[in-house]
């Protein structure tokens, strides 16, 4: 499950057992290819159970970091990200409150975008950046987010206890595409369309997305 989810936002692992939590993916691009990202990790709906999460040491093997473990591994994703090329103002919020967790930076072109992905995925060990990449046509103004099923998530997430991965039912991930120019056409049979024509959204339950039954994969053709 860590594999899966770490490229979105550093910790998602360590609290991936509470009763139900959000993860919202927003990218923001320009005609020229450039834009910003933004990962968010929303546990406020379940922020009690965080934080009796925070207490323990393990949970199926999984080891839940303390508060201050959590921000020096932060620090050290922004510094990372800080020296990543085509990337830039890079920033986050941890809001140990209602235990809501966000990073965004600017991304020159779709090629910074892919460098985002590779940098985490290769700091944490992960094969997230080898199951999901980005394209951008200028010219036929085509957006494509390639994604490949991870069997390695689903392989973890059967380990999980029964209880554990039922927890997980009322955990969603969303992807949020937003464009300076309106929507022609769009390939995902589960993405809709904003009424403005201007943005496209996926939202689906993590078991979904981690038993293959979602694909993320989209094509987006501007006008």
């Amino acid at each position: 499950m860590k594999k899966l989810l770490i490229g979105l936002l550093l910790f998602v692992a360590c609290f991936s057992l509470s009763s139900c939590f959000d993860i919202v993916e927003e990218i923001d691009m320009k005609a020229n290819g450039s834009g910003t990202i933004k990962g968010t990790l929303n546990l406020s709906k379940s922020k009690t159970k965080a934080a009796s999460l925070m207490k323990l040491d393990k949970i199926d093997g999984i080891k839940i970091p303390s508060e201050s473990e959590i921000r020096k591994e932060v620090n050290t994703m922004v510094n990372l990200l800080k020296n990543t090329k085509g990337i830039s103002n890079v920033n986050y919020r941890l809001d140990f409150n209602n235990y809501i967790a966000s990073i965004s930076c600017d991304f020159q072109n779709v090629q910074a975008l892919n460098a985002y992905t590779k940098t985490l995925g290769t700091h944490f060990k992960s094969r997230f950046n080898e199951n999901t990449s980005y394209a951008y046509d200028t010219k036929t103004k085509t957006f494509v987010r390639s994604y490949k099923h991870s069997a390695d998530a689903k392989k973890e997430f059967s380990k999980l206890q029964t209880e554990n991965r039922k927890s997980f039912d009322q955990a969603f991930y969303t992807s949020i595409y937003r464009f300076d120019r309106s929507v022609a056409k769009q390939a995902s049979s589960v993405a809709k369309v904003s009424p403005n024509k201007k943005a496209v959204m996926l939202k689906t339950s993590i078991p979904s997305l981690i038993s293959g039954q979602v694909n993320l994969a989209n094509s987006i053709v501007l006008q």
